[in-house]
Formats: structure tokens, sequence, C-alpha cells
């Protein structure tokens, strides 16, 4: 609180720390950015085709625990399964102890029809972004979510959880879906939602892409930082 400057990931972050005395001219947001030539190039058919994948694909990418969320998609995904949607779940990350204990207490046809991938390298990461219609990752332990970007630089609608946040990053209803953390129900909801109205879903994930492009490319990022650093060292 007693510093020149703070950098900060988002505007909730930021009054966080004015609400605690931060003078709020020291406050600055800056966050994540993305390289969008280090994300694109994905090749959704491949990915489809060595995974032996047809339809809709939810994807999730990232650790697997409860925390992140991935216990409640698994459930809501399962949820869908006995409603007669047709999806496929494709869970990509390091896979948890937590949750191969929740794994193990599913059903076998559950269990076999989860497309758990576990660790990716960057390639098949690119090339499930290209191929998944809906990147879900209600998580309550992400301050920011980086995979978010990564997904509407391939305008891909995005759900959050509505936790500390995620909210100053996903704009509910025009670049994707927030929903409450662990929410089984409200999650089954917003996946059926988009998959059943591709032209609304296909819109979610234009305007991603436009406000990364605008607001989120380490280009744009970096420079909040050095305009900081640059009056802070003038001000010497």
């Amino acid at each position: 609180l007693s510093s020149d400057a703070a950098i900060l990931q988002t505007p909730t972050e930021a009054q966080f720390y004015i609400d605690r005395g931060l003078p709020a001219e020291r406050a600055h947001v800056a966050g994540p950015g993305v390289n969008p030539d280090e994300v694109l190039g994905g090749d959704g058919t491949r990915f489809r085709r060595t995974q032996n994948i047809e339809g809709p694909i939810v994807a999730a990418i990232g650790s697997m625990s409860f925390d992140k969320g991935t216990e409640t998609l698994v459930e809501a995904v399962e949820r869908l399964w006995r409603q007669g949607v047709n999806v496929n779940l494709v869970l990509a990350g390091a896979i948890l102890g937590p949750f191969e204990h929740f794994l193990a207490h599913l059903t076998p046809e559950i269990r076999a029809r989860i497309h758990l991938l576990g660790p990716i390298d960057e390639t098949t990461k690119r090339n499930l972004l290209a191929a998944a219609d809906v990147l879900a990752m209600a998580s309550r332990t992400d301050s920011f979510g980086i995979t978010y970007l990564e997904a509407w630089l391939y305008a891909k609608p995005v759900i959050g959880a509505q936790v500390w946040g995620i909210d100053d990053v996903i704009e509910a209803g025009v670049d994707g879906l927030l929903v409450p953390f662990g929410d089984v129900t409200a999650l089954a909801q917003a996946i059926g939602g988009l998959l059943a109205d591709p032209i609304a879903a296909t819109e979610m994930g234009r305007n991603g892409r436009e406000k990364v492009y605008a607001e989120h490319t380490w280009e744009k990022k970096s420079a909040i930082p050095k305009g900081v650093y640059a009056a802070l060292t003038k001000s010497q």
C-alpha cells in the first residue's frame, strides 16, 4: 500500500487494494495478455480425426479438480447426456489426485464417454481450441483466466464462474456466460443453451475475439507497465 505504483490484473483487484488504503491514482490495471501468433494455427479437423470425435465439443483446459470446476463440468455434461443432448466432453491438463478419486466413482459408461487427455503439448492445445464449440472453465481459483483469451482468439464462446475478478474478464451474454461456482444445473443450462443456439454462440465468440485484439494482446498490455515505469523514473 505504500508503493509508488501497483500493477494489478483486474478492476476488482484494484478496488480491493484501493478499499484498503492504496491511493487510486497509484493503481494501474494491466493483467495478462496473449500473443495471437503463438496461439492461432490450430487444426480442428485434425484434432477430431485423431481423437475420433464427431459432434459438438465442450472443452476444459487446465488442472482437473473440484476448485477448477472440473467435477461440476463432468456432472453438468452427464446431465445433458441423460437429456439426450449430443455433446463430447474433452478434458485436457494435469489430472490431480482428488479428481482421479472422483472419476473412480463414476459409472464405467460415464467414464468411457469422457475424452480424458491429461497434459497436452501446445500443438494439441491449439488443435483442441480450434475444434471446440465451447470452452467451459467455471473455476473459483483463477483470478483472470488466460485460457479464455486463447479460446476467444478462435472465436469460441466461454463459460466461467461468477467469482472474484472473472466477471471483469467475461462480459456475460456478450462474449460468454457466467454461472455460480459449483452449480451443476446452471452450468448444464449454459452449455445446452450455447449448443442449441449456434448463432448466439458464434456472436459471443466473435465478440470475444474482438475484445482480445482491442484489449488483451501483450503488445497492448506491456505498454501499461512501461508507461508506469517511465513516469516513475521521470519523477525521480
